[in-house]
């Protein structure tokens, strides 16, 4: 079956970048039926990915579970800092809430009712622009309000041993990867971007970074930014956060992010007697959502409920 093709619209225009976001707007939605709005980041550890990975449940939900899925990009560290990627987070939900959206997807869609979403890298975003861990941080206003966050085998602190121990080689890859394979991605200075393809030769950066255990630097160097602001258990445990009810799922044998990044949010949440509902998929390793039998369907029931509280 050929995948759905999406409505392709510019959410913001910054630092010589049209930032995109795909649209897939059920064919159910109208005017006087409208849908709830499903927006999700992609992973690649802030340094790498694309828009375009969304999962073959993604594709299919539109259909199958009358939602709209919005997968916008974001500017990539680091040539990016965080600031500026919490700010394209921002800028992409925002314009979701907007009437050029509105218009844009023939006022089918209620983003009233949104709920934010990510993948690995991405459900550190979702966590972080869904809380506003982080924002004030970075000088930044918060995003709006949304109904819920789902947040799928999530980073959510750079202070775990997982990114400040160096792993030569890296326990999933065969070999040390040489300085000079990330060097035309590497530097700060080289040109910005939003977008890198899977099979791109930026896509070595993610794993060049365990190696070395670089993430923090790579985000953060020159902002004067503490890593510890954007700690998500640690900053809700102030209580000085909204916390939307939340969806979290993480493979146990997860190599390329570690499932206590998860199991740590969530037993603060718990703690916080806040709505949250956690899987830990026994044998499930990172990315396991891409599998075409993945339906994702327990999900799916959360941002169900959470949209139809609502009505």
């Amino acid at each position: 079956m050929d995948s759905p093709k999406p409505l392709e619209l510019v959410y913001s225009q910054v630092e010589g970048l049209d930032l995109m976001l795909d649209v897939f707007v059920p064919e159910s939605a109208t005017e006087t039926s409208k849908v709830p709005v499903f927006v999700w980041w992609h992973g690649g550890g802030l340094l790498q990915g694309t828009r375009k990975a969304l999962s073959p449940h993604h594709l299919s939900a539109p259909a199958k579970h009358n939602i709209c899925i919005v997968s916008p990009d974001y500017r990539l560290a680091p040539q990016t800092r965080i600031p500026g990627i919490l700010a394209d987070c921002k800028a992409a939900m925002d314009f979701v809430r907007s009437p050029a959206f509105a218009a844009a997807t023939g006022n089918r869609v209620d983003s009233s009712k949104m709920i934010i979403s990510g993948s690995s890298a991405g459900g550190w975003l979702s966590f972080l622009a869904g809380t506003g861990v982080g924002y004030a941080a970075c000088g930044l206003e918060l995003p709006p309000p949304v109904l819920g966050i789902a947040a799928l085998y999530p980073i959510s602190d750079l202070a775990d041993p997982f990114w400040t121990t160096k792993q030569h080689p890296v326990s999933y890859m065969p070999h040390v990867i040489p300085d000079e394979q990330v060097a035309p991605f590497i530097d700060p200075a080289a040109e910005k971007v939003a977008f890198s393809a899977p099979d791109s030769k930026r896509g070595i950066m993610y794993h060049y970074m365990v190696q070395e255990a670089i993430l923090e630097s790579l985000l953060l160097d020159g902002t004067g930014i503490p890593a510890s602001a954007l700690a998500v258990a640690p900053q809700l445990k102030t209580g000085k956060f909204t916390v939307p009810p939340m969806y979290v799922i993480h493979g146990e044998i997860d190599d390329k992010v570690p499932c206590r990044q998860a199991r740590d949010v969530v037993a603060v949440l718990k703690e916080m007697k806040a709505q949250v509902e956690y899987e830990e998929l026994a044998g499930a390793n990172h990315l396991f959502d891409k599998d075409p039998k993945c339906e994702m369907d327990n999900m799916y029931a959360f941002v169900a409920r959470i949209t139809k509280a609502e009505c």
